[in-house]
């Protein structure tokens, strides 16, 4: 005959705790009176130490379950991001070279049996910056740390001071960065900015 599986104990390992606790006080105050345990009792202490001790690996059991498969998930989603980023890949470059292929040629459209390859212009332009060193330097940011004193201090416009003196030591220093959005809007706006220019290019699209 198969192995039959032991029944589920419906109890939570709480719920067996706190009862455990209950009778181990029972058979405090029995030992305290000097009397001997009844039976009954012992019985019951095994009954629930035994439960206890099985809901205890079940749960462990139930846990190491989980972690495996999580391990197993954590290792498919790497193999599958490495592998979406290979193929990312591959068709960026292969993109870029029809890109260069039709625009070098004056090819709008390349026609196959079922399929079609359109170069087609992006509708947004792309911001290239040939030259920063021409680029105003308020277009140029940097993430600035102060304390809650120090902000109050310019808050309050302070005068020249200490404060002072290092806020504008940091204007030469290195970490600066192009707010590419502003010089973005300047240049639509018809703004003249030297060192950058808006460049409408083109896209791949599969019909």
């Amino acid at each position: 005959m198969p192995e039959q599986t032991a029944a589920r104990d419906p109890r939570s390992l709480f719920d067996i705790d706190d009862r455990l606790a209950d009778l181990m006080d029972q058979l405090a105050e029995t030992a305290a009176d000097g009397q001997a345990p009844p039976e009954e009792l012992i019985e019951q202490i095994n009954d629930y130490i035994e439960a206890f001790h099985a809901k205890v690996d079940r749960i462990a059991g139930y846990l190491r379950w989980q972690e495996s498969i999580a391990s197993i998930c954590a290792t498919e989603a790497e193999r599958l991001s490495a592998r979406k980023k290979a193929a990312e890949g591959r068709v960026s470059r292969l993109k870029n070279m029809l890109q260069h292929f039709m625009l070098s040629r004056g090819l709008k459209r390349l026609e196959g049996e079922r399929a079609a390859i359109g170069l087609q212009p992006n509708s947004a332009a792309s911001l290239v910056v040939d030259d920063p060193l021409r680029i105003g330097e308020c277009f140029f940011e940097r993430p600035i740390a102060f304390t809650k004193t120090e902000l109050q201090e310019l808050v309050h416009q302070l005068p020249a001071g200490d404060l002072r003196s290092r806020l504008e030591a940091l204007l030469p220093t290195d970490g600066w960065q192009i707010n590419g959005s502003a010089v973005r809007a300047a240049i639509a706006n018809g703004a003249g900015i030297e060192g950058a220019r808006l460049v409408k290019g083109h896209h791949i699209r599969i019909r």
